[in-house]
């Protein structure tokens, strides 16, 4: 597995709005191709941390041009475009494959 880890921060007026963004574009947010899990957190500073599990490497990087997207759309609600980093995932409890019922 693969993580691309984003950071941004929502302008202070635009928290409840950044809310209904997301459960607004849920569906594009995990049609990205080979997304197994993806977790989005907030802290009091209005710094925001995704983390975006995928199946493998090129997943994550294939997943960019969607992801740019994204961003592109939730310009207005954050302070400065987001920044990514991709990660191999060491361990990873629990995250099985779409469609894969773990028993």
């Amino acid at each position: 597995m693969y993580a691309r880890l984003t950071t941004f921060r929502v302008k202070p007026d635009k928290i409840e709005a950044m809310r209904r963004w997301r459960e607004e574009n849920e569906a594009k947010i995990y049609a990205q191709p080979g997304l197994r899990e993806w977790i989005g957190m907030m802290g009091d500073d209005r710094e925001v941390v995704v983390l975006a599990v995928f199946e493998d490497e090129r997943a994550a990087h294939d997943a960019m041009p969607q992801v740019r997207t994204l961003w592109s759309d939730m310009a207005p609600l954050i302070e400065s475009e987001p920044t990514a980093r991709f990660l191999d995932v060491l361990a990873a409890k629990n995250l099985a494959p779409r469609g894969v019922v773990m028993a």
